[in-house]
């Protein structure tokens, strides 16, 4: 048995943090072919990116851009396996990306909820991140952005830190 929307809901809820640390679930369109599941995934990233750049974030674009398209988002997802989308997860709910020394949350707690996610999105789940292991694609016009999406195909699970330094 899956877990409900409202429970991924809640647990992504208590790693958000206020203008920093954002995050969205719920359930995905149906994927028609085999290669929908990175490009409904991305659509989901992009959708929370534009709602941050029309809701607040705007404000601290680099020049007149706005967030990158569904499709270049797509290009920036690197595959993670469960166990580097929990640290991920919880490295992005508890520190601060342009001020590392600055905590949002205990990193222990964070970690605790992010397995938490990870668990009850299943074994199954694909994860991504715009991190790769040398470098981030951005995917605001923000200075710093990071994000974590995983999908079982049905439902999926996003968080995303963002930063102006």
């Amino acid at each position: 048995m899956t877990a409900p929307v409202d429970e991924l809901s809640v647990l992504l809820k208590s790693l958000s943090c206020d203008l920093r640390v954002y995050v969205s679930a719920g359930r995905l369109r149906p994927a028609d072919e085999p290669g929908d599941l990175t490009k409904a995934v991305a659509e989901q990233v992009h959708a929370l990116v534009v709602e941050l750049h029309e809701g607040y974030w705007h404000r601290f674009a680099h020049g007149t851009a706005g967030p990158v398209s569904a499709s270049q988002i797509e290009v920036s997802l690197y595959p993670k396996s469960p166990a580097e989308a929990t640290a991920l997860l919880g490295e992005l709910a508890s520190a601060d990306l342009v001020f590392p020394g600055f905590a949002f949350m205990d990193r222990a707690e964070a970690e605790t909820i992010a397995a938490r996610v990870v668990r009850l999105l299943g074994p199954g789940t694909c994860w991504w991140s715009n991190r790769d292991d040398l470098s981030v694609d951005g995917v605001t016009s923000f200075s710093v952005d990071t994000f974590v999406i995983g999908s079982d195909g049905h439902r999926f699970a996003l968080l995303i830190q963002v930063g102006d330094d």
